[in-house]
């Protein structure tokens, strides 16, 4: 059923679009988020994939210098030959690829067949030291070279927007990075700027004078952010969210809390979440976060036909108001 609606939304160009605050034009309501680009994902499966989500109707792309073991902007810039003008792009400044990273992307080639279809080697692979991006101090030089690296590999000469990636909450009011992020929107270099990191640092960034117009953040399931973040600011903001399934396991609790209790459960089922306890949880935690974030934009996994499918029906069908009330019901100590 839900491949089907899917199915429908690709050909009949239904998802839904979004009047994202300081954005032109609608954006699509879920964005493909590249960070296994290149990495997990192999480059040519990685390109396919974002082709069928262009031609589904997906405009926002989201990357980052160390995405996919170096390799994502590179290979999300073959893809936007052609098609820069139709889709906004958003890259990082501030991690750098694992510093061994030859090696890394030589471990990724052999394993990738076996890390894409086992849950826990996956797991595994991304505790491992060498997996791990490096934080790099932020400072006017590294955001001048950073975007111009990003800009060569992409294949343009400018981005929708740049954010940091994850810093401190006091880079963000640091005179010299503000005068260098106000410099680069005056070039022309990146239309707007943003923060991509913890809910500190972008309601920090939101204070007055400053020129942060995006703020990218988790999607916690117990600290919804973005009622937070729209409540701050009194300028147009975009609110990008991701981890929609929730962060540090939250999503696996909920669905051992379901699976125990059979007054969960039925709860899931009479709101049409039925089926297996994991899909079912997951299928309502995308419902959440578009509700949640109605006037954003929601990054979701896209690499498989499947996910892509299972996105789509979520994006192409009205917004499930009453996920985010039933989220908080199953989380309750007692749903009786």
């Amino acid at each position: 059923m839900v491949q089907a609606r899917a199915q429908r939304a690709m050909t009949s160009g239904v998802i839904r679009t979004v009047a994202v605050p300081g954005f032109d034009k609608p954006q699509s309501a879920i964005g493909f988020g590249c960070a296994s680009l290149g990495s997990r994902v192999a480059p040519g499966a990685g390109e396919r994939a974002l082709i069928r989500a262009f031609e589904a109707g997906i405009t926002w792309y989201d990357v980052a210098p160390p995405y996919g073991a170096g390799e994502a902007e590179q290979i999300l810039g073959r893809f936007l030959r052609g098609r820069r003008d139709k889709v906004t792009v958003c890259t990082k400044v501030g991690l750098a690829p694992p510093a061994r990273n030859g090696l890394l992307r030589t471990v990724y080639a052999v394993g990738r067949p076996f890390i894409g279809v086992l849950s826990e080697a996956r797991r595994s692979f991304r505790r491992m030291s060498a997996t791990r991006n490096v934080r790099l101090p932020l400072t006017p030089v590294l955001i001048e070279q950073s975007l111009q690296r990003s800009l060569e590999r992409l294949g343009t000469d400018f981005v929708d927007v740049l954010a940091l990636h994850d810093p401190a909450p006091e880079d963000v009011t640091r005179d010299d990075i503000v005068d260098t992020l106000e410099r680069i929107i005056a070039k022309g270099q990146a239309r707007r700027v943003g923060v991509a990191g913890k809910l500190a640092a972008g309601l920090l960034a939101l204070g007055d004078g400053l020129p942060f117009s995006v703020v990218q953040t988790a999607d916690d399931l117990r600290d919804p952010p973005f009622e937070r973040i729209q409540a701050q600011t009194r300028r147009p903001t975009a609110t990008i969210s991701h981890s929609v399934l929730g962060v540090d396991g939250s999503m696996q609790r909920l669905v051992e809390r379901v699976q125990q209790d059979p007054a969960r459960r039925a709860l899931l089922a009479e709101a049409g979440y039925d089926g297996a306890v994991p899909e079912a949880v997951a299928s309502l935690l995308v419902d959440r976060s578009l509700a949640m974030n109605r006037n954003g934009v929601v990054l979701l996994s896209m690499f498989s036909p499947t996910h892509l499918a299972n996105n789509l029906a979520h994006a192409s069908a009205p917004v499930r108001d009453d996920a985010p009330a039933l989220v908080s019901r199953l989380l309750l100590d007692s749903v009786g």
